[in-house]
């Protein structure tokens, strides 16, 4: 890209002002720029409307203003400094986040609440919003918190303006403020979770099983989709059931090998959600939001208790007495007692210290028998709380 308009702004140069070439080849050298812009890119077979379309020729007329104003000085500009799309990039994106206010991010948000959930309308919407929201600048600066948080916490905070964006009152207060209060919760919650051996345990299986289905789908070609079917239609292989999930799944694999080649970003956040998933349900706790604060004090409440809500609950009740297995020698330190610790918000150090047992036999304890009742859990939340 950095060639073709490094050659457009020469050419540039040498048109007078109030020229039609020269008006023409600085459209050109816009549209270059804005080519691979990050937002306010259109939904495949429709063009650009209503705030979409407002933030985008506002950036270009800031764009269109400043070559204009700087491609006939005497001494040499940064754009013909510029040797890489990178550098670009960067150009473009520091206009955007100029033009990414406050009150822009609102309309970006109130534009996706508009459309039903699960439609392409909502899913286009959600994707600008959160890109949007990324390139603005507007989350809350990362003091003292290392990359690895404040990365971690970005991740989870639009993954909750995601799942979440319905919860938003634009009546209770600023867009961006409800962001950055979810945004100030998931910083501590990150940063707790690197400290937590069992989420670090449980990260590094995620990590291992992605990188044995990414290899999977990786291996997964054409041919052996076609072989398959091949054997299938002669009658080789008779069970009819067999015969359907595997073609299911060489099928999915054969998709998702070729997101995977179009767009690898997306492939491989795709491939990790089905990472986490595949493990039982205890290791997800990191995702189940973690706070211990009154929901009174949440300046935008939920209509219904959240997956977190629903487990704690059950920890709470332990409805079906399948809580009270305790570690051996400890009869206090239960499996309830441990998982409301846990689920409270309180650090695997603390809870050593009040049972006095260490944490590596609490952790091994807790992790062994939420596995087992993982399922039994999962389908009480879903049959009694769902």
């Amino acid at each position: 890209m950095n060639k073709q308009i490094q050659q457009l702004v020469l050419k540039l140069q040498h048109y007078p002002r109030d020229n039609q070439q020269r008006n023409q080849t600085l459209a050109e050298v816009v549209e270059q720029i804005l080519r691979t812009r990050k937002v306010c890119r259109p939904r495949p077979g429709h063009p650009l409307s209503g705030i979409y379309l407002e933030i985008y020729q506002t950036v270009q007329q800031q764009l269109n203003h400043e070559i204009e104003e700087d491609i006939d000085s005497p001494y040499l500009h940064p754009y013909l400094q510029m040797t890489s799309d990178q550098e670009w990039g960067s150009w473009r994106d520091s206009l955007f986040k100029k033009v990414l206010d406050e009150g822009r991010l609102q309309q970006l948000a109130l534009e996706a609440q508009r459309h039903q959930p699960h439609t392409p309308e909502r899913f286009y919407a959600l994707t600008e919003l959160l890109n949007a929201i990324k390139l603005s600048g507007k989350l809350c600066h990362r003091g003292q918190f290392s990359s690895e948080v404040y990365d971690d916490a970005v991740n989870r905070t639009l993954y909750y303006v995601y799942q979440n964006l319905n919860h938003y009152n634009r009546e209770k207060g600023k867009f961006i403020a409800w962001v950055n209060y979810r945004f100030d919760k998931m910083l501590q919650k990150a940063q707790q979770d690197l400290n937590d051996p069992f989420i670090q345990a449980q990260s590094g299986k995620i990590v291992r099983i992605k990188y044995q289905l990414s290899a999977l789908i990786k291996g997964t070609k054409l041919e052996h989709v076609i072989v398959w079917i091949t054997l299938s239609i002669k009658g080789l292989i008779t069970d009819k059931t067999q015969i359907s999930n595997v073609t299911k799944i060489l099928i999915v694999l054969l998709l998702l090998s070729q997101l995977i080649a179009k767009d690898r970003t997306k492939g491989d956040s795709l491939v990790f959600e089905m990472a986490k998933a595949s493990l039982p349900f205890s290791a997800n706790l990191s995702e189940l939001s973690g706070e211990s604060i009154p929901l009174e004090t949440v300046p935008q409440p939920q209509t219904e208790l959240t997956l977190y809500d629903q487990v704690r609950l059950y920890f709470k009740e332990d409805p079906e007495k399948l809580l009270q297995k305790h570690i051996k020698n400890h009869p206090s330190a239960t499996l309830q007692v441990i998982g409301l610790a846990y689920l409270n918000g309180k650090k695997w150090q603390e809870i050593s210290d009040s049972l006095e047992i260490k944490i590596s036999s609490l952790n091994n304890f807790f992790q062994r028998n939420l596995r087992k009742l993982a399922p039994e859990i999962k389908r009480y939340i879903e049959e009694e709380m769902g």
